[in-house]
């Protein structure tokens, strides 16, 4: 019955499979298994805008109130900040090779959050079975020297998503980059019976930025995970996501993690999203955090998210970062590969 179909089906609707299409003036791809749909903008950045989990329909992805806008339009006054704020549509972005604040490297001006998280990246479908589908992405950054690869693979019956990526330096001098991903996730699996479990042995601290009068948390205050005084004395477990009414905004990261690895766990739905890395590359394990409580542009006080995302370096930008000698290091026509993965499972 299944080679029947196999040469019946020229969409295969059954196993795994992808799809290819435009939405809104963006080139998309969807890669879907037995339990998981995974929607892709190849047109920008590769950003992953839908993570869903089948059995529930529930995608655990935050979804911005801008919604998913072609990169190619822009605001009336163009802005370094503002070109990754204007066309953010929330879900999972590639963070490279800069990561945060605008900044000048060896003279290219990089905008918030580096190059390849606003531009279109070419796609090639690699396997494309029942089994197990691999779609690999491919970016060269237009004023750094780098080739980007990435592949996406999903497998029959099982709910991870395996990410395999390269980084090759095409220059002919040595270079520092900044690497991370930034996933946020949103209602509806977000809500206040989420607790966010991270490994024994870490170091937590919260971020020096004023986050504005939502701000709750002391500034660039060391503490003992997941507990810390506010700033009023009020006693906060950063373990458990307070609900949207709370209206705060919370900024803090951790390091020395003894393994890339964290978990979000949905006690509601009894839903849990995990995602490993590698510990040497992504050192840093960044939350950005406004529970409602991020007023003015861009959010104007909607952004009800949490994102947790695996940094190579803390903050404020490559120039930053590669005048401290953080960054990392990459010679003339060298290879860098990492891997990671992320998935979603029952918990009852």
């Amino acid at each position: 019955m299944t080679r029947f179909f196999e040469h019946y089906t020229h969409q295969r609707n059954y196993g795994c499979r992808i799809r290819q299409y435009v939405y809104r003036g963006v080139d998309t791809l969807t890669l879907e298994n037995e339990l998981l749909r995974i929607t892709v903008l190849v047109g920008k950045g590769t950003d992953i805008v839908e993570f869903l989990y089948k059995p529930m329909d529930l995608d655990v992805m935050w979804h911005s109130p801008n919604g998913i806008r072609n990169p190619g339009e822009r605001a009336s006054r163009p802005d370094a900040g503002a070109a990754f704020l204007d066309t953010y549509p929330g879900g999972w972005q590639e963070l490279f090779p800069s990561i945060a604040d605008e900044c000048d490297y060896k003279g290219a001006p990089l905008g918030l959050h580096g190059e390849v998280c606003h531009i279109p990246w070419e796609a090639d479908i690699e396997l494309d079975s029942p089994q197990e589908v691999r779609v690999g992405f491919r970016v060269r950054t237009p004023r750094s020297p780098y080739l980007l690869n990435k592949t996406l693979t999903l497998k029959s019956e099982d709910p991870t998503l395996y990410i395999h990526e390269t980084v090759v330096n095409e220059g002919r001098e040595e270079l520092q980059f900044m690497w991370g991903h930034h996933p946020a996730f949103g209602p509806l699996f977000l809500d206040p019976s989420c607790t966010i479990e991270i490994p024994d042995g870490c170091r937590s601290r919260t971020h020096s930025s004023d986050l504005g009068d939502n701000m709750v948390l002391p500034p660039d205050t060391e503490f003992e995970w997941p507990h810390i005084n506010g700033l009023d004395g009020t006693p906060w477990d950063l373990s458990r996501v307070p609900p949207p009414e709370s209206e705060v905004y919370q900024m803090f990261y951790f390091r020395d993690l003894p393994v890339g690895r964290y978990s979000l766990t949905n006690h509601n739905h009894g839903l849990r999203f995990s995602m490993s890395w590698d510990k040497e590359l992504f050192p840093i394990l960044w939350a950005w955090a406004p529970y409602g409580g991020a007023a003015g542009y861009p959010w104007y006080g909607r952004a009800y998210a949490l994102a947790l995302e695996p940094w190579s370096a803390i903050p404020h930008n490559l120039s930053v970062v590669a005048g401290e000698n953080r960054g990392i290091h990459i010679r003339p026509g060298e290879t860098i590969r990492t891997s990671l993965s992320a998935a979603i499972t029952a918990i009852r």
